[in-house]
């Protein structure tokens, strides 16, 4: 089986990794991302997360879109503007076998990482000057 799309694999186990998770997983190409997931159906909650699929394989062609930081500035922005944390899923492959089943999971690593913004305020601690 032949895709047009070169991440379609990848795209494909990071949907089955959020579903095996009991999220409800929609298209989040109106936020720039691949998915939006969201905790419960979408007519009864607005989505959490939105998800960015990225390969850790050697020469992938994949992170183009995310190869400096102003990008994940601009996609945390935006993230930020619609009350959603982005979750970004690396895929990466163990089996090196040509014919291998996008939807299986047992022959590749998902590893979550979410990304916020940091805000200074949050992290200062409360201190009393005293005179």
């Amino acid at each position: 089986m032949v895709s047009q799309r070169e991440n379609f694999p990848n795209l494909c186990r990071a949907y089955c990794h959020l579903r095996s998770k009991n999220w409800v997983v929609r298209s989040g190409s109106q936020y720039g991302v691949d998915f939006v997931a969201y905790r419960h159906h979408p007519s009864l909650v607005h989505s959490e997360y939105a998800v960015l699929v990225l390969s850790l394989e050697e020469g992938s062609n994949e992170n183009s879109r995310l190869r400096v930081w102003s990008d994940y500035q601009c996609t945390l922005r935006l993230c930020g503007s619609v009350a959603k944390t982005l979750l970004v899923l690396y895929v990466q492959k163990h089996s090196i076998g040509d014919v291998e089943s996008p939807l299986s999971l047992d022959g590749c690593t998902i590893e979550e990482r979410t990304i916020s913004r940091w805000s200074p305020e949050q992290c200062r601690e409360d201190k009393v000057i005293s005179t």
